[in-house]
């Protein structure tokens, strides 16, 4: 049997996405197509429409065959980072193909990750300080190789290839990059074409009245979830909790925040401080009074994130060098796959949360699931990481033995 890796956030899935992975099974031939997901909270530092089980869940009943999440320590990063944790859980996962989305397609991602790495390495303009990551990388790209690249999914193509080439795994994978169609990344409007951007169907999920115009774009799987209450209203909660953090820790504690040094802990401070309140302040006001010219809003959320969390620089760090495989869901085509790939593994395999992996692995994942419950005013009645099992697609055949259900 042969494995084809997706890495994703479904937030939520949509016709794309089937689109995405049923070329990824088509291009690459394999039996089986794992993906990895950001868990609760995704890569632009916010919560997740829906938790991460109604997604995985949601993913298998479209046709994913294994549900891997990927720890919040690297689902909240830049792209880099976030790219170097999805490959190498899906290497370790026994996947020979990575297929990703782009503007680009018909770009080499591979020699351009390698050129990339060559032209970066002493680049001047990594040290000019006023510009964001993001602008300084292109400058560099621009100067040395002469292109720019602006589209969100073309750089994390080339954040995976790049992941590749740091994990010396060129000889084990293939990444290849698919065309993606349909509206542009972060775009909100919703149009009669067919592939909707994810961006579009939340906006369109906030206004009830839009609800039935945006059905056509999802899939059937996804569907059932608009019956549920989306969870999209998450400011104002994470607002009182931001200013609460802020305004009961000593400064020099929050400058320890993995993120919040050079004067991001001042500047939140000072911010917060002289808000009218700590409870009638618009999200969007806040964050634009925090956004400087260094550092995007993406960078910022995460920081902000970050704090909430309460983790450290030191945390994160033991985190980023302790990735897992947790799984979330799998029809019974990724249950075989565990069963007899899983002695292949070369990281932990997470199935079942006890006291051992809680502490040597899912600390952070913990403190952000509940944070994600108190955001979502569930306070800890169904807890995001205990008490949890894999979700299991069931079988077609009515015979089918409830018991066997986590035998992998």
């Amino acid at each position: 049997m042969r494995a084809v890796g997706l890495i994703t956030e479904y937030n939520p899935f949509h016709a794309g996405h089937e689109y995405h992975l049923a070329q990824a099974k088509a291009l690459s031939g394999a039996d089986i197509a794992i993906v990895v997901m950001s868990g609760n909270f995704v890569q632009r530092g916010i919560p997740a429409m829906y938790d991460k089980w109604k997604r995985a869940k949601m993913a298998v009943q479209n046709g994913v065959d294994l549900v891997i999440e990927l720890p919040v320590a690297f689902s909240i990063q830049p792209g880099p980072f976030f790219a170097k944790g999805a490959v190498e859980i899906l290497l370790a996962a026994g996947v020979d193909t990575i297929i990703f989305g782009a503007e680009h397609a018909e770009w080499n991602f591979m020699k351009l990750a390698e050129q990339v790495r060559e032209s970066t390495q002493q680049a001047a303009e990594f040290h000019n300080y006023k510009q964001t990551f993001a602008s300084n990388f292109n400058a560099v790209l621009l100067d040395e190789l002469g292109i720019s690249i602006q589209d969100p999914n073309d750089l994390l193509g080339l954040s995976y290839a790049l992941a590749v080439l740091e994990l010396g795994a060129q000889d084990q994978v293939m990444i290849r990059a698919i065309q993606r169609k349909g509206q542009a990344y972060h775009s909100t409007q919703i149009s009669q074409e067919s592939f909707v951007s994810a961006s579009g169907i939340r906006n369109a999920l906030k206004n009830k009245s839009m609800q039935t115009k945006v059905l056509h774009s999802l899939p059937i799987g996804t569907q059932s979830l608009l019956l549920e209450p989306p969870f999209l209203d998450y400011e104002q909660p994470m607002w009182q909790l931001l200013y609460y953090k802020v305004m009961t820790t000593p400064v020099e504690q929050l400058e320890k925040i993995y993120q919040l040094n050079d004067g991001l802990a001042y500047r939140l401070l000072d911010i917060i401080g002289h808000s009218p309140s700590g409870h009638q302040v618009d999200w969007n006001t806040f964050m634009q009074c925090f956004k400087s010219k260094r550092y995007t809003y993406s960078r910022l959320q995460r920081s902000i994130l970050y704090t909430l969390l309460n983790v450290s620089e030191a945390e994160m760090q033991i985190a980023l060098q302790k990735p897992y495989l947790r799984v979330l869901a799998f029809n019974s085509k990724g249950q075989l796959w565990l069963k007899h790939q899983r002695k292949d593994f070369n990281l932990p395999v997470i199935s079942k949360v006890n006291q051992n992996n809680l502490q040597e692995y899912l600390k952070l994942d913990l403190r952000a699931g509940r944070l994600y419950n108190i955001l979502n005013n569930r306070g800890d009645n169904m807890p995001q990481d205990t008490n949890r099992q894999p979700y299991r697609l069931p079988k077609p055949s009515p015979e089918r033995n409830e018991n066997d259900e986590m035998e992998f």
